[in-house]
Formats: structure tokens, sequence, C-alpha cells
């Protein structure tokens, strides 16, 4: 079977055949996966040369160690891989490799639009850079391909629900380990004259008192500031506003709920503080993509 994966000349933008020497033998062709491709196979070799791909792009060594070249700032370098090592390159970063042996393989692929979209993480307005990486262990990223390939061999039973929370798992372990993203939080940190420790009685407040009406002016009150001091400083700790940390709160919450048996979705609007079943039924649909029956159905 041959590859769907998309490779592209860095320099022209058309579409590279260096593809077509991949052998499938397992993938998710037959689901419905928007975005993402895993496939399994073996190749003879593999020349690609200044290519890249729109993806975020996790290949697995198996089987056998491999002997190989790359380009690396100009150099050519020489790699040995064992089964087990990982090659990450992000979206439209360019590789050149020479391959003149047999590799055993297992990639996901999955575009740049799906992957940044399903990290829960604050990344908006941030100038993420990320890097190639080869020859990574990680038993976090290897276990995460492996539920994907089970989840292929089960045809997709777990639904589209279990799909993305696969995506945002691994999506979030890979912005805050192979990106910049720590040190940009750190940094925004450093410039909020809060702390971790206001930040805590702001959560500890809203966790006593979910179900309330909370005004910003409330949470003003329990660090002694005024609220456009509170507005300002919160922001620039958490990246988002205090409505929405809130909100997020509560959310959390709600889905928590609503994996329980015969969940009461207008009990759980009311206990959580929502102004009534409707404004709980639309912002959880936005926030998780499904209306509250719909997640619990999938439960």
């Amino acid at each position: 079977m041959k590859s769907t994966l998309k490779f592209f000349d860095f320099d022209s933008d058309q579409i590279s055949n260096c593809g077509d020497v991949l052998d499938i033998e397992f993938s998710n062709h037959a689901l419905d996966w928007s975005g993402i491709v895993l496939e399994k196979g073996t190749s003879p070799h593999f020349y690609p040369q200044n290519v890249y791909t729109p993806y975020f792009y996790f290949a697995l060594a198996l089987e056998k160690d491999l002997h190989w070249n790359i380009e690396k700032d100009g150099d050519i370098v020489s790699l040995s891989t064992s089964p087990g090592n990982i090659w990450i390159n992000p979206p439209k970063t360019p590789f050149t490799h020479d391959i003149s042996e047999p590799c055993y393989f297992v990639i996901l692929a999955i575009e740049e639009s799906e992957f940044l979209a399903a990290c829960p993480l604050d990344i908006r307005d941030k100038k993420l850079h990320f890097l190639n990486n080869y020859n990574v262990v990680d038993d976090t990223i290897k276990g995460i391909i492996e539920l994907f390939m089970l989840e292929v061999n089960g045809k997709g039973r777990n639904g589209n629900l279990y799909l993305k929370n696969l995506v945002s798992l691994l999506a979030t372990h890979y912005v805050q380990n192979y990106s910049n993203y720590l040190d940009l939080v750190n940094s925004q940190h450093m410039a909020s004259k809060f702390d971790q420790g206001q930040v805590d009685v702001i959560e500890n407040y809203i966790n006593d008192n979910i179900g309330k009406p909370i005004s910003v002016d409330d949470l003003a009150e329990q660090l002694h500031c005024s609220k456009f001091y509170f507005l300002r400083e919160f922001k620039k700790f958490t990246s988002v506003t205090p409505y929405q940390f809130l909100m997020n709160k509560r959310l959390l919450q709600a889905k928590q709920l609503l994996t329980g048996d015969k969940p009461n979705i207008a009990a759980i609007s009311h206990d959580l503080g929502f102004n009534d079943q409707s404004h709980f039924t639309r912002v959880f649909k936005a926030h998780f993509g499904m209306t509250p029956g719909q997640f619990s159905k999938q439960q």
C-alpha cells in the first residue's frame, strides 16, 4: 500500500515523490480521521532532499538499528538510530536525509492546524518555536503513538472524543517539552506583580464558591487590591482573564459530573453557577465542540 503522507519541495512548494518508496502495511486510511495520518511500514531506502511536510511529524523506529546521514546546518551528520528512538519534525521545517538501508517505522503525522487547535494550553499570541529533533527517547510520545495504533486496530471504536483527547495529550506534552512555550510563560510571569500564591488564593475562593455568582470585585477583594489592578496583573500571570479562568474551572467540573450515571444537565448548570441551562449548553459547546448531552452520551 502506498503512503498518503505529503512531502513538498522546500524551494518550489511542489509535491515531492520522495515518499513513494514507503511501503505501508498498516494505517488509519479506512478511518475518518481528519488531519491525522498513522502509518506503519518499511522502506528499502529514503532520500528526501530539502523537503518539508505540513504536519507535526513523529517517526518511531522499529525492529533494527538504522545507520543514516542527515544534513544539519549545512553539514552531513551520521546517525545511528535504535528501535524506540523517535524523529520529530515540525511543519514547514525542511530536512535532507540519506538512508541507504531498509528502515522500519511507525509514522504519526498531524496537520498543524489540527494539532495546535487541540492543545489546551494558552498558546494564542505566543510566538512558538519548534525544533527538528533526532533520536528522541520519550516514553510519553512513544506510548501515545502506541495508543493511536491500538485505536486503529480497534477500528476507531472509542470515537471522536477519545481521538481528540489523544491529540490533545500529545500536543500538550510536545508544546511544553519541545518548544519555547515554558520560557515565554516564565517570562510573562516575571512581568506580573502577582505570584503563584496569590493565584492559589483566587483558585481556592472559586472552588469554595463555584455555584455562586462571582464577580471581579469579589476576586480582587480576596487580594485586597483594586479591580483594575487585579484584572491587569491576573491576566499577565495566567494569560487568561478572571472570567475565562472561572469559566474553565466550571467547565472542567461540569465534564466530571457529566461522566456520572444519568447526569441531570439542568441541575449541573445550576450547581456550577451558570445563568441557566441554555447558557451552560452554549458555553460548553463553544469550549468542547459538543453539547453537554452529546458529551454525556459519548461517555
